[in-house]
């Protein structure tokens, strides 16, 4: 393999080591590259980041490929709401097409008010472990409190020697982190050596970070002091390396200058192998051997354009096992598209927009939320951090919008101590390899299946069709009873028939039918949140969230709060079902609230409902005396049926013939002493007579539907961060760039905050306040 060289690097001085071309770290390079994976990103963008209770949750959902281009690859992303305290609430699934969805979570008032978390992923980003999934907080209802407020502060102290750690006689840099209750806190403090002298200082510069430099004398030991709040905290400072190399960088406009630096005892060791490579993640940017001759430094000034946008990591290899590594952060300017926004034409109740993209060159997909002039916080996230970012850092990051957001004019200083402070940890040689580039082991996701076993077998060709008696999908059974069909298009509650096809076209319906039932995401964490800890999103920097096929697992090094006990959404959604169907079927039985409903699983679809309530309710249809029939439950109990409201007496109970797939609801109340009665509401094909010649299968699980979006009642003596005036969840830009926003006249002021992609990769995020 041939070697790259540093055609790009400008060399401001080197004396001690020497960059040269070895064919010794080909393996490492060669393994690196070899299957390399598509990486997926993703971002969503809500339609505000505060809410009422009663509110709806409307998101806009971005997928893109690394390059920040649209994914094509997937078409099923996974959006899931959870409260502070980690406790699962719901999770949509968006169909994704040309690397956009949109989707929304309905608010109620049972859940508190609070903080809440949205986390979004695709089955394919499982492959780069379980941190890589986007993340972003909210807040619903008025919440002015911390999170995880409890009768103890806790505090978390980290330092983090740059590069990962210290080298004995040589200058060294090292970051200091102070948590408190999981958030950044304000600080001071200094660094002492083992007769108390203070060796030099350091304060919070950003979000509780810091850092400072110092000297580390050979065989010396040294404590960080820390005065946070009115307490005091001592820390040691990790024991320095006796041999080895120092990183440290220093992020100029538009260079980075790298400094590698060893000590004598260094040099006078047996030679070493020492290898330098560039990269983000598994996309190698550049790499070569480095020679160690005297003792001194080297100093490497690199120029950012030919580094990646965003996350660049620079990793030192000793025997081509990695001892150092340290990210820094690119940010080219042309890869934002900017816009501008001009008042087209006013009519009595609404304003035309015109909005403009400067230089696009590419057909851009945008989101735009229109919000109050009054409000100032406008995300956790943006499609900048979320693309930039997050993907690249490990564990929590505290307002990742911050850093993207124009008005805050230190943010590429503070945004180099975010590097410093998100922690590295010595893998092997084929560890490192395994985490920049995993092992393929979860796939795309384009549609759902439906799997099932039917007999007998009347044909080889099995079609699918829908509820409009259109052919949707066809297969060939090779003489088997069990069929599947693949990479469905199906959203939730859409309805399918199976027949068989014959070579004539004419269509036979199978006599016996029985459909798998799904396995998902909800079903799976419901079961799993029972104890759920306050350190949700408040974990160390070098630890992931909580994941939801996982919700009571954390890292060992995670900051962990009181836990507490939580009922949950579980009963909250429950009820407002229940609510639902009494609102429905109240005037067809005025007492219906005492009933409760019961699920019918989709195997019992095909049954009779007496057949049904024998296997299920235990409910039996006896004779007595050969004069009457009743249905018995249990020992000496008798249970009452209702259908469609008129309630089914002795002598009709012979001539029932209600299938299971013709009920649209069924309900249940116990009536004292072991007695029951049953409510049966029809299908309205039922009710009119209609027979269905093919049982349709109702689709619990597939894609959940978007909702048109309704622009809410302004009410403008209402100061909260809560209101929006509009929410365009899909704009559509072509070359030229323009796109025009039809805006209800609300009031004098508003705030457009834009977020979108092209499709050649450049991120549009955008805030335009109109007056």
């Amino acid at each position: 393999m041939k070697q790259k060289s540093f055609s790009f690097l400008l060399f401001v001085s080197f004396s001690a080591c020497v960059l040269a071309q070895n064919k010794s770290f080909d393996s490492v390079i060669s393994g690196l590259q070899k299957d390399q994976l598509f990486f997926e990103k993703v971002f969503i963008h809500t339609n505000k980041s505060e809410y009422n209770n009663d509110d709806t949750i409307w998101f806009k959902a971005y997928v893109s490929s690394n390059e920040n281009k649209p994914s094509l690859k997937t078409t099923l992303l996974y959006v899931s709401l959870f409260s502070s305290y980690g406790e699962w609430i719901d999770t949509k699934n968006v169909f994704i097409h040309q690397g956009v969805g949109v989707g929304q979570f309905e608010i109620f008032d049972a859940l508190e008010s609070g903080e809440y978390v949205i986390q979004a992923h695709t089955n394919y980003m499982r492959n780069f472990g379980k941190e890589n999934k986007f993340v972003t907080k909210i807040k619903i209802g008025k919440f002015t409190n911390r999170l995880g407020t409890s009768n103890k502060t806790m505090y978390d102290v980290q330092l983090f020697p740059e590069g990962g750690y210290l080298l004995e006689n040589v200058k060294n840099s090292i970051a200091i982190k102070v948590l408190i209750d999981g958030e950044g806190s304000d600080f001071s403090g200094s660094i002492i050596d083992s007769k108390e002298k203070e060796i030099t200082q350091f304060k919070n510069e950003h979000l509780g970070m810091g850092k400072s430099e110092f000297y580390y004398m050979n065989s010396e030991n040294y404590q960080a002091i820390i005065h946070v709040n009115d307490t005091i905290i001592t820390i040691d400072v990790p024991k320095a390396n006796k041999e080895g190399m120092s990183l440290k960088i220093e992020d100029d406009f538009d260079k980075v200058n790298i400094q590698l630096q060893t000590n004598s005892l260094t040099l006078q060791a047996k030679e070493e192998d020492y290898f330098i490579l560039f990269h983000q993640n598994n996309k190698l940017i550049d790499y070569a051997d480095v020679v160690l001759k005297d003792t001194s430094k080297i100093e490497l000034k690199l120029d950012k354009t030919n580094f990646y946008n965003g996350v660049n990591t620079v990793t030192i290899f000793k025997n081509k096992t990695p001892i150092l590594e340290r990210k820094f952060f690119v940010y080219k300017h042309n890869n934002k598209k900017n816009l501008e926004l001009n008042e087209q034409t006013k009519e009595a109740d609404s304003i035309v927009f015109i909005l403009k993209m400067k230089n696009n060159l590419s057909p851009a997909n945008l989101s735009v939320s229109v919000l109050s002039g009054k409000l100032n916080h406008l995300g956790n996230t943006n499609i900048e951090s979320a693309f930039l970012l997050t993907p690249y850092l490990k564990g929590y990051i505290e307002t990742p919008s911050y850093y993207f957001n124009e008005a805050n004019k230190n943010r590429f200083k503070q945004i180099d101590l975010l590097m410093l402070t998100q922690g590295w940890t010595l893998y092997t040689a084929s560890k490192y390899m395994d985490f920049l580039n995993p092992k393929y082991k979860f796939d795309f996701e384009i549609g759902y299946k439906l799997t099932g076993k039917l007999s007998p077998l009347a044909s080889n060709s099995l079609v699918l069709i829908s509820n409009k008696n259109e052919i949707i999908d066809k297969i060939f059974l090779n003489n088997k009873l069990d069929f599947t069909f693949k990479n469905l298009l199906i959203f939730q509650g859409d309805s399918v028939k199976v027949s068989f096809i014959k070579p004539n076209q004419e269509l036979v319906k199978p006599k016996s039918v029985l459909f798998d039932t799904f396995t998902n995401v909800q079903q799976k964490l419901k079961g799993n949140v029972v104890k759920i800890n306050h350190s949700f999103i408040k974990v160390k920097s070098d630890n992931a969230l909580v994941q939801e096929d996982d919700v009571n697992m954390y890292q060992n090094k995670s900051t962990k709060l009181d836990t507490v006990n939580l009922s949950g959404k579980t009963i909250s959604k429950s009820f407002l079902k229940k609510k639902k169907l009494v609102d429905k079927y109240k005037d067809i039985n005025f007492d219906i609230g005492k009933y409760m409903p019961l699920e019918v699983d989709e195997n019992y679809k095909q049954e009779h409902l007496l057949n049904y309530l024998s296997k299920k309710e235990g409910v039996t249809l006896k004779n007595w005396n050969g004069i009457e029939w009743y249905l018995a439950v249990g020992v000496g109990q008798e249970a009452i049926l209702y259908v469609d409201g008129e309630r089914i007496t002795n002598e009709r109970f012979n001539g029932l013939n209600i299938e299971m797939s013709e009920i649209e609801s069924l309900m249940m109340q116990p009536i004292g002493r072991g007695n029951r009665a049953y409510q049966v509401f029809t299908t309205s094909n039922y009710q009119k007579g209609i027979v269905e010649l093919y049982n349709n299968y109702v689709f619990n699980y597939g894609f959940n539907k978007s909702k048109k979006y309704y622009t809410p009642i302004y009410e403008f003596d209402f100061d909260s961060g809560s209101q929006e005036i509009d929410w365009k969840p899909i704009i559509k830009m072509d070359n030229l760039g323009e796109a025009y926003l039809k805006i209800e006249k609300q009031q004098q002021d508003y705030i457009f905050y834009i977020q979108g992609f092209t499709e050649n990769g450049d991120l549009i995020n955008e805030i335009i306040r109109f007056d």
